[in-house]
Parts: C-alpha cells; sequence; structure tokens
C-alpha cells in the first residue's frame, strides 16, 4: 500500500468493505485458517496483530487457544468483538483496541498470528509492528504466522496498464495529458479483486528480491528499506510494459500463499511497476532490475524502481519524489 504523506491508514482499514473483501478471499482467509489451525494447540495463548474483524482471532479460538489477544487500532475492532460473540468465543479472544506499538502484554504467548502482508509482502507497512509485537509478547521458542515471506519480480504485459496510458496519450476529449502520463508511470498499481495476470502474460523468469523470515529478523532490519538487484532473463519474443511484483508465504510447514501471475486469483489482485514505454523483447536477453521499498509516515511504504536493458542505462522510477512534488 502507498499512502501519501497527509493521508492517515486509519479510515480505510476502519471501512466494513475492506474487511468483507479479505474475508470472502478464500484463497487467503482458507490458507490462514489451515496454518492456524496445524500450529495452535489446546491451552495455547494466541496474539492476533491488526485483528481487522477478528476472524484470524476466531480461528484460533476454535483451534483450543485458552486465550486470543485481538489487537486492532481501528474502530473496526468493533467487527471483532461482534464476531467473536456471534461464534461463542467471548470469552476466549480479548479485543484490544489500540496500537500494538503502544501495549504492554499481559502475558507472553505461544503464537502471533497476523495477515501484515501486501501485493508484494513488506509494502502494506505492517512488518514493524508485527516485530515488535514479536519482541516484546513471543515466548522463547514461540511460533510467528506467517513465518517465511519472499518478495519475487518477473517482466510482464499488463493489459491493463498498457489501455490506460495508451488513452491518456491519445489525447483524449483533444487535451494533452503528459503530466498525468509520467505521475502515472512512477506509481505502483494495485489492481484489488478486478484483474489478475495469468502465466502467459509473464515475459521473464521470475528472481527472488528478498526474504523476510518473521522469526528472526531484526527490528533495525525490520525499519530499514528493503532492496535489491534481480536479473530476469527473457523467456521469448514479446512485449513487457511493467515489472511484476508479488509475494509467496510460508504461513506454517507444508502451508504456503502465493499470489503471483498464474496463481489463484486473491484480494491482492496484482501489483505492477510500470514502465516508462513499453519495450521489445528478444530470447536470451538479460534484464536488470532494481526494486527499493522504504516505510512511509504515517503508514504504508514508498517504493522506487529501475530496469536496464542490455547495453543500455537505466530507467528510473520513483514514486515517492512524485508525490513529494506534489506535496511541496
Amino acid at each position: 500500500m502507498r499512502t501519501p504523506i497527509r493521508n492517515p491508514p486509519d479510515p480505510m482499514y476502519a471501512e466494513f468493505e475492506v474487511h468483507r473483501t479479505m474475508i470472502c478471499d478464500r484463497v487467503r482467509t482458507g490458507a490462514f485458517r489451515r496454518a492456524i489451525e496445524s500450529v495452535v494447540r489446546p491451552g495455547d495463548i494466541v496474539l492476533d496483530v491488526g485483528a481487522g474483524s477478528g476472524i484470524l482471532s476466531v480461528f484460533a479460538a476454535r483451534a483450543g487457544a485458552a486465550r486470543v489477544y485481538a489487537v486492532e487500532r481501528t474502530s473496526a475492532a468493533v467487527l471483532a468483538q461482534e464476531l467473536a460473540a456471534a461464534n461463542g468465543v467471548a470469552e476466549i479472544v480479548q479485543v484490544i483496541h489500540g496500537d500494538v506499538m503502544d501495549l504492554e502484554p499481559p502475558e507472553r504467548v505461544d503464537v502471533i498470528v497476523s495477515e501484515w502482508l501486501g501485493g508484494f509482502g513488506i509494502d502494506e507497512g505492517m512488518l514493524v509492528p508485527v516485530i515488535v509485537a514479536r519482541d516484546r509478547w513471543l515466548k522463547p521458542g514461540g511460533v510467528m504466522i506467517p513465518r517465511l515471506v519472499t518478495a519475487w519480480a518477473a517482466l510482464v504485459h499488463d493489459r491493463y496498464l498498457a489501455e490506460m496510458v495508451e488513452f491518456l496519450r491519445d489525447n483524449p476529449y483533444g487535451l494533452r495529458f503528459d503530466d498525468l502520463i509520467e505521475k502515472t508511470v512512477n506509481e505502483i498499481f494495485y489492481s484489488g479483486t478486478f484483474r489478475h495476470l495469468a502465466a502467459h502474460d509473464r515475459r521473464s523468469e521470475v528472481s527472488q528480491l528478498w526474504a523476510t523470515d518473521a522469526g528472526l529478523i531484526p527490528l533495525q532490519q525490520a525499519q530499514a528499506p528493503h532492496q535489491a538487484e534481480a536479473v530476469l532473463p527473457v523467456l521469448d519474443h514479446g512485449t513487457a510494459n511493467a515489472l511484476a511484483l508479488w509475494f509467496s508465504a510460508e504461513l506454517a510447514p507444508g502451508i504456503s500463499l502465493s499470489v503471483g501471475p498464474g496463481d489463484p486469483p486473491t484480494h491482492w489482485g496484482m501489483t505492477t511497476a510500470p514502465l516508462r514505454s513499453p519495450v521489445e523483447l528478444t530470447p536470451g536477453m538479460f534484464v536488470r532490475a532494481r526494486v527499493r521499498t522504504a516505510p512511509a509516515r504515517s503508514a504504508g511504504t514508498w517504493t522506487s524502481w529501475a530496469v536496464a536493458l542490455p547495453g543500455a542505462d537505466w530507467e528510473e522510477h520513483d514514486e515517492q519524489a512524485v508525490w513529494q512534488e506534489i506535496d511541496d
């Protein structure tokens, strides 16, 4: 999630529609349910960070947890209270309306569960609160759900992006939109539920950007920018107009979730980082890509990216620079 500096995060996360969408995402919610059921043991104490509707807390209670602390900073906490009561676990699920960063744990917990994932993992901006909670709340040897989250990149052709940019460049309504086009190609696109890229939209091999082990990453590293450079071998003749960015997650041993091109559609949809213009590719070509994502204030992240064709300079994109220009 990329959030402009002056926009607080709470209104979006307080909207019922956001939580309905996640609940109705059977791929996402089913995977978390299976992970919770495989990890939580009778008598465990569980912390749910950013509980939202409280559905993961209810899963934990039904899996046998003795107590579940459902921490939610927005007014969506009322949904968690209502869901726990409606499903007979109100005595197990204790909803705490507050920021986990400000709380002292009433006791140490055996399991921390948090759906902190953005379109390519850390870009939701929730990793730091989860790691702070881990350091304060989790017992030695306790379990994190998810445990390992990996960010991936590949060159793709995003038809929706192509149609939108082509429309703007065609001087619609007899007007020029050059400035809007420049802002558009420096903005990360989150499609949500309305579109998904297929495997045949991919134009290169997949390369790993970074991997985040929620059980081991130090807080200082979680607070720092994540950045990587990757080499993307081209698969075939074709045109690419974006980098696709996505995550795969090991939620629990043997239970995973992936949201890349060709994976089952989810509420995350596809996350794409546009190129300034489409590029023609040939087999055997190696394209370099750089991605950097840094925490924003007060929420979300800022992402910059660059692509270099063989023998060419880097084509740079930076969404924070665009928004700072507007903010000034």
